[in-house]
């Protein structure tokens, strides 16, 4: 390694790992440059999740992100993938103090950046459903290409939505759920499903037909499963959350 390689990952290391600057020669302050890498990060980082610097208050999560960018320095050319392995890290065992919801919380926050970046598809209209008669049953259903499931073991949904209308937060609390998040239009939104609705949901992923979708819903409701399908399938329609390329392949 050459001499000015040497110099250049001594720099690299101590701006972004805190080490050691010796015979490093800077016309100002070297700390500078680490308290700016550091700053914008935490900006960068801040801005993908919101609710989570509200729960864990300011100096408490910007204590995190430092921990954070110090175990998974960024490794892209874009300050958006930044903060993009933050539940993952707080779900391991060096950041488990802090609590399996600040986890779920980061990845219900990371889901909707995701969707807010995915590609876009149109969503499935009623009229054309309705179009379909009796092809109906081999009508597949998809959720959009913007869309995430994010499965939960807390109530961070409701702690989300607290925040969101500002309404009192609810204490964390154990809750098996499932959230569905999508991006309508250039909004993301985000739902929690009902327990018949996260059973079909990771089928709807890769595309389920209407009556595999029955199938699944008669083993919880018997003979209500055909209406109940109809009423998720309207649900879902006025939601925009179902992709609508896979019509035409169904009839």
């Amino acid at each position: 390694m050459s001499e000015l390689a040497m110099i250049q990952q001594q720099f690299y290391d101590f701006v972004t790992k805190g080490s050691a600057a010796d015979g490093l020669i800077a016309t100002g302050d070297l700390k500078i440059y680490a308290r700016m890498y550091a700053s914008r990060l935490h900006d960068a980082i801040a801005g993908d999740y919101p609710k989570l610097q509200n729960r864990l208050g300011h100096d408490e999560f910007a204590s995190l992100v430092y921990r954070f960018i110090v175990a998974h320095p960024p490794q892209s050319f874009t300050l958006r993938d930044a903060g993009l392995k933050l539940g993952r890290y707080l779900r391991s065992s060096a950041d488990a103090s802090v609590g399996v919801w600040a986890a779920e919380l980061a990845e219900l926050e990371r889901a909707r950046v995701e969707c807010f970046d995915a590609r876009d598809a149109a969503p499935l209209q009623q009229d054309a459903v309705a179009a379909l008669g009796d092809a109906l049953p081999d009508l597949v259903l998809r959720w959009v290409p913007a869309s995430a499931m994010v499965t939960l073991t807390t109530n961070v949904d409701d702690i989300w939505s607290a925040i969101e209308d500002g309404t009192d937060v609810p204490a964390v609390a154990l809750a098996q759920r499932v959230v569905l998040v999508w991006r309508r239009a250039t909004t993301v939104v985000h739902r929690t499903l009902d327990d018949d609705e996260a059973a079909l949901a990771p089928m709807m992923i890769a595309g389920a037909t209407f009556t595999e979708v029955c199938d699944v819903l008669a083993t919880q409701h018997g003979e209500q499963a055909a209406p109940r399908a109809v009423e998720l399938l309207l649900r879902w329609l006025q939601a925009e959350a179902l992709d609508d390329t896979l019509v035409a392949r169904s009839v």
